[in-house]
């Protein structure tokens, strides 16, 4: 009986469309695909590589296509899964997720934001039949610019708290984000700054992924990220903002952040199995 109510809760998984795109720098009347015979890489004469994607999406009534997932992409011949993609153009893989409470009773004049960040500790190409992700560092953000959005501000603080070590700086590092992705072509091709004046590192490179759905990995580490967020801000409103206020701490802007650690509800280490 209990088998039969749990098919009938069942809630029919939306069909997926996972795709490649790409952009040409002008307009053109016609386009080549070619398939490497050898290498059955897919290419279009004329499609500038900096903007050849992959996306995991699924439709929804009335609204553009959901997007799960986006990703930097080599070519268009989707041979490879998603996870192998990433481990043929990055060395290692972080996460970043801040989120925003907008409570009078915890604001006390202040936009208050945290930030968490999760990583992959070993190089992703030694990943094989489990990837193993924990928490490397949250930060509490606090903005007298009470409109202030901050998700920009935590990729920075993982750039240059943690991405920036000297040992990493020949290393691809892909970051996992969930906002701003119209943006990410611009951002990843240095055209536009990803915050206040600064440039992505050559290194790095911004993915995207949904909290909201668990079809991939890089969905997975996201919802720890906004877990362990909204775990500190649970904290910050149960403790308030009177100790942390006094403190002194860096400034960027009308923003001021504090390294927090100790929050025992912040998710630890997870195991899954890469989606290849």
């Amino acid at each position: 009986m209990s088998n039969r109510k749990k098919r009938r809760r069942a809630t029919p998984k939306l069909p997926r469309d996972d795709y490649v795109y790409g952009s040409t720098a002008d307009v053109v009347s016609t386009l080549t695909f070619t398939v490497n015979s050898v290498t059955g890489a897919a290419s279009i004469a004329g499609v500038d590589p900096s903007t050849i994607t992959r996306r995991l999406t699924h439709k929804r009534a009335g609204k553009d296509d959901k997007v799960i997932y986006s990703a930097p992409a080599d070519d268009f011949s989707l041979s490879l899964g998603h996870f192998d993609e990433l481990k043929r153009r990055f060395d290692y893989l972080i996460a970043v997720d801040t989120n925003t409470r907008k409570k009078p009773e915890v604001q006390e004049g202040y936009a208050v934001s945290a930030s968490c960040i999760y990583y992959i500790s070993e190089p992703i190409q030694t990943v094989t039949s489990q990837i193993q992700y924990q928490h490397l560092a949250s930060y509490i953000i606090l903005d007298t610019n009470i409109h202030a959005k901050h998700e920009p501000l935590g990729w920075h603080l993982a750039i240059i708290r943690h991405v920036a070590h000297p040992v990493l700086r020949t290393s691809r590092i892909g970051i996992i984000v969930d906002s701003e992705l119209g943006k990410h072509l611009e951002i990843n091709a240095r055209k536009i700054a990803y915050y206040a004046g600064h440039y992505l590192p050559e290194n790095v490179t911004l993915l995207y992924a949904s909290g909201e759905r668990t079809d991939t990995f890089a969905n997975g580490m996201i919802k720890h990220c906004d877990a362990g967020a909204n775990a500190m801000l649970d904290e910050m409103e149960r403790r308030g903002l009177d100790e942390l206020v006094q403190k002194d701490a860096p400034i960027d802007g009308t923003a001021k952040w504090f390294s927090i650690s100790g929050i025992h509800s912040i998710p630890g280490p997870d195991r899954i199995a890469p989606d290849y």
